[in-house]
């Protein structure tokens, strides 16, 4: 195998292209005989001659003319790799995967994946929904760069947390509710409803917020069904299965059958929210350019 400069193939190309060496040697910014010497020790080390010289001037012989698209190419290779290389080393290409849970698909996504696209339009984002307590066993497992979790999240050892946004919970009850009518409620007053509650499992932070929450209201709540995504909760709630706590970013969707009604005695108490997450140990340029451009932008997002 045959070791070629890249310098060389450039300083070929270069005089393929003008076939006059002091025109190639200032486009080169060198002298001439440099110019010369490095196409002879190209030659030689090729055992080819590419071009022809007399006192008419410089021509391609055949062995030029038909290597000259493979050295183009070549060149054309190595600057793609050193772009690619760069544009990595600096966050600005690559693969980037992030996680979501269902909420944040309101609001906050949609910008998210605007953002993604403007600043990094050389990115290719792929994303995955699923609850928090999956999202941060993928990330520990390097299956994700970052997630989008809902906190509080009670899975979160050995991952870094960056709050976005801060949320309080509401009550969500069918249209034809007794409550339906009220503008606010005191979460003493869900006492004795059937609760559609998250999963304990699956959303282990939100269903102990929510637990919490009632017994400082000075009740248990009986569940009637779980669920995994807000979503399903309030599908639940609209066919009359009872009532649910979730959070106020639900309230700005249009659910048809769904009563929301903001409670008025649980203060910080409810407080929940969007966090960026991720794996210290396998941080990378990008998810650091990623996290750099999320946050500048979160002062200028109504959230």
């Amino acid at each position: 195998m045959i070791s070629t400069d890249f310098r060389q193939l450039r300083h070929f190309v270069v005089l393929a292209h003008t076939l006059n060496y002091r025109k190639a040697a200032e486009q080169l910014h060198m002298a001439q005989p440099p110019l010369s010497a490095s196409i002879r020790r190209l030659e030689e080390r090729l055992g080819v001659q590419l071009f022809e010289r007399d006192r008419r001037g410089t021509a391609l012989t055949a062995a030029g003319l038909l290597a000259l698209p493979h050295a183009e190419q070549a060149l054309h290779h190595a600057q793609a790799f050193a772009t690619a290389a760069q544009a990595a080393a600096v966050g600005e290409r690559g693969h980037l995967h992030i996680g979501f849970v269902g909420s944040t698909t309101y609001e906050l996504l949609p910008r998210l994946v605007q953002l993604v696209r403007e600043r990094l339009p050389q990115v290719e984002l792929e994303l995955t929904e699923s609850p928090s307590s999956d999202l941060c066993a993928m990330l520990r497992q390097g299956a994700l760069h970052a997630a989008l979790l809902r906190y509080p999240v009670t899975v979160a050892q050995g991952l870094n947390l960056q709050p976005l946004h801060e949320d309080s919970l509401i009550a969500a009850v069918p249209a034809g509710h007794a409550l339906a009518a009220r503008k606010r409620v005191a979460l003493a007053e869900l006492q004795g409803q059937p609760f559609i509650q998250y999963s304990p499992t699956q959303v282990p932070g939100l269903h102990a917020l929510i637990e919490a929450a009632c017994q400082r209201a000075g009740f248990q709540p009986r569940s009637q069904q779980h669920a995994t995504q807000a979503q399903t909760i309030l599908s639940l709630v609209q066919a009359g299965l009872g009532v649910a706590l979730v959070p106020a970013a639900m309230a700005r969707t249009a659910t048809h059958g769904v009563h929301f009604l903001p409670l008025n005695d649980v203060g910080h108490m409810s407080a929940t929210g969007v966090a960026l997450a991720w794996e210290p140990e396998r941080d990378t340029p990008l998810t650091q350019r990623f996290r750099e451009l999320l946050m500048q932008a979160l002062p200028g997002w109504a959230l």
